[in-house]
């Protein structure tokens, strides 16, 4: 709806050019996005997510393109360790919120110290993974369309159905023989893997690095997995509608600039789409309840 609203304003948004220049940045929250859905989806919330793919942006654009061997340590290292939260929150029983949170400030602090203000450089062979084109059809939509293709096909997978299980009832899951351990673990894993997807393409994308470049992807990214359906209560997620919702706040900002509108009020109008879609919800769902 959002990029309908633009094209009917300005045509040229619906060239190639135009949708990837728009659409291309967007791609970054859309990754931070589908991490946040995998933990909301064990009822969990992660405020590290988005300082977590500002250090691997940074470790890209410094040690991967120095020495890309010991880059390419670190990026499985820092994974890795993302990974380890899942195991400690579950082994000690500490809320997801204190654990990533403090993690956030390890994330920036490490940033910091391999690059304290923005620079670096993409390796050419990542930039080469975002600048493709077909010529017929925008990057931006194709690499967008996989990223909800693979995020659903995990769902759908039997490893997604346990993830989802331990969200939705971990008491159960628990008596019928699952570790909850090893499935903290793997959640972690896979929303790690999905967040280091988002700092090498802002990297990419950015054809440098900055720390503080995924600071305002935590938050968005909780909103974009409301917006797109999920439970933050845990054991119900849409990976569809996450990335639609990850996108559509990713493009207000560019649509308030082609309504001449001020980007003073894009945090403003990101918080009203959301709670009108809050709101639109829980009518919906009143109204079923009635029938």
């Amino acid at each position: 709806a959002v990029l309908a609203v633009m094209i009917s304003a300005n045509p040229a948004v619906a060239s190639i050019f135009g949708l990837d220049l728009l659409l291309m940045p967007a791609l970054s929250l859309v990754l931070v996005t589908a991490a946040q859905m995998f933990i909301v989806g064990g009822s969990e919330i992660d405020l590290g997510v988005g300082a977590f793919a500002g250090l691997v942006s940074v470790l890209s654009a410094t040690l991967l393109y120095d020495q890309p061997w010991l880059g390419a340590l670190a990026l499985a290292a820092a994974v890795t360790a993302y990974a380890g939260l899942g195991g400690l929150i579950q082994a000690r029983k500490i809320p997801a919120i204190v654990v990533t949170l403090g993690a956030s400030f390890i994330w920036m602090g490490l940033g910091y110290a391999l690059q304290p203000t923005p620079g670096g450089t993409s390796p050419e062979w990542l930039s080469a993974m975002f600048s493709w084109s077909l010529g017929f059809l925008p990057t931006s939509i194709i690499l967008i369309a996989a990223v909800a293709l693979v995020v659903l096909v995990i769902d759908r997978l039997p490893l997604g159905v346990v993830l989802r299980g331990f969200g939705n009832n971990p008491t159960a899951m628990i008596r019928s023989g699952w570790s909850p351990t090893r499935y903290a673990l793997v959640r972690y894993l896979v929303a790690g893997l999905f967040a280091a997807a988002a700092g090498l393409s802002l990297t990419a994308i950015n054809t440098a690095s900055d720390i503080n470049s995924g600071n305002s992807f935590t938050l968005l990214s909780v909103a974009a997995v409301v917006m797109g359906g999920c439970s933050l209560l845990g054991g119900v997620i849409s990976p569809v509608g996450t990335v639609a919702g990850a996108v559509t706040l990713a493009l207000i900002g560019a649509l308030l600039g082609t309504l001449n509108v001020s980007s003073d009020f894009n945090a403003a109008t990101q918080g009203l789409i959301l709670i009108a879609l809050l709101t639109l919800r829980s009518l919906i769902a009143d109204r079923r309840s009635e029938q």
